[in-house]
């Protein structure tokens, strides 16, 4: 009888404390990216299969300006930590 009591408030510190993180991200966003992340999260959930073959082609057209920029540059000028 003791345990479920310490499990409802652990539970309930846990979604307390998630809330609190998305509204401080949430409040370092600009009204555009709200929009745009709420459209993608309503997108994943009702056009699951969609959202995943826009993420796969979203990173091969990354992989491929990747790669173009590696073939584009010389050696010496690939990282830019190094003067």
């Amino acid at each position: 009888m003791q345990q479920e009591p310490l499990q409802v408030h652990s539970k309930d510190r846990s979604v307390e404390l998630g809330r609190l993180g998305g509204q401080k991200r949430m409040a370092q966003l600009n009204a555009q990216e709200r929009s745009a992340l709420a459209k993608h999260a309503a997108q994943s959930r009702w056009h699951p299969l969609e959202t995943r073959l826009q993420r796969e082609r979203a990173d091969e057209i990354a992989r491929l300006v990747k790669q173009a920029i590696d073939d584009y540059l010389p050696t010496n000028k690939r990282n830019p930590m190094e003067p």
